[in-house]
């Protein structure tokens, strides 16, 4: 995500950040349910290039029920989230029960891929996977949601949003200026320590700003917690996509967004930030 691109490349993300941009914020500010909707299509369809990817090894993930799953988590989140632990008990039980008959009778019946018997701990992997791509996209979107609906949820979501995409633009740009020292070569070679410590300062900032602005209810020192997390944890996120692409042997997880890739190369360091602020918001203001 850090490296410098080719003028034409450059210029897709630009138009795609021009569309993509207005239409995501314009969904937070309205609120549900047209964040919600917003949400859900962005599960399914991050959920799908997940599964797509760990197919791309020996993973048996179940496709339809994952999607399924990571949907009624969105649902949940519309509903303000007390739904979530009974979808989160009720999907796991229902996917781990699927891959085990699917052990038993060799019948793919809800997956993709061929018929074909797996051994207990292969059917352990296939459920582990199916259940980290519904939790991973549709879990933390949900948080998004339920967010959303707290007092003065508008702020909170963008200040995750915002904090974000200061941290990946200080990333690249301060990469591309002075980078030379790999952040982690084995997993993405275009990161460098210089452009982590840029984005970091640049996600502090925009977090402590905004939050300074908009008075929102945090001491100094909370704001700028606030902002080391989002800061931090963003560029966890982007380096565990990195991580997913690189074992699944590619360079991005879809080709839906001209100039970006798929939407899980949007929503890696977003999905992380989400949950950050939102246990923030849960132990320090509610």
């Amino acid at each position: 995500m850090w490296v410098w691109a080719k003028p034409s490349l450059m210029i897709a993300r630009v138009i795609s950040a021009m569309v993509g941009v207005p239409l995501v914020m314009g969904a937070v500010w309205a609120g549900l349910p047209w964040l919600s909707l917003l949400a859900a299509a962005a599960a399914v369809l991050g959920v799908l290039e997940f599964y797509r990817m760990v197919e791309r090894g020996d993973a048996r993930p179940a496709v339809l029920l994952g999607g399924t799953w990571a949907l009624l988590l969105i649902f949940s989140g519309h509903q303000g989230g007390w739904l979530t632990p009974w979808v989160l008990l009720g999907g796991a039980g229902a996917t781990l029960s699927w891959h085990q008959l699917s052990r038993l009778v060799g019948v793919p019946l809800l997956a993709k891929s061929a018929v074909e018997r797996r051994d207990l701990k292969g059917s352990l992997v296939d459920w582990g996977y199916t259940a980290a791509g519904a939790c991973y996209i549709g879990w933390a979107l949900s948080l998004a949601l339920v967010l959303r609906q707290e007092a003065r949820g508008l702020e909170w979501v963008l200040v995750a949003l915002l904090g974000t995409f200061a941290t990946d633009t200080g990333a690249f740009f301060t990469g591309r200026a002075w980078g030379k020292r790999p952040l982690a070569p084995t997993v993405s070679p275009g990161k460098t320590w210089e452009g982590a410590i840029g984005g970091f300062v640049m996600g502090v900032g925009i977090t402590v700003a905004l939050a300074s602005w908009w008075e929102m209810p945090l001491s100094l020192w909370e704001r700028i917690a606030l902002g080391v997390l989002i800061g931090v944890f963003s560029q966890v996120g982007d380096l565990v996509e990195s991580k997913l692409k690189r074992a699944s042997g590619v360079k991005d997880a879809g080709k839906l967004i001209p100039g970006h890739g798929g939407i899980l190369d949007r929503l890696d360091s977003v999905v992380f930030a989400l949950v950050v602020v939102y246990y923030f918001y849960v132990w320090t203001v509610r």
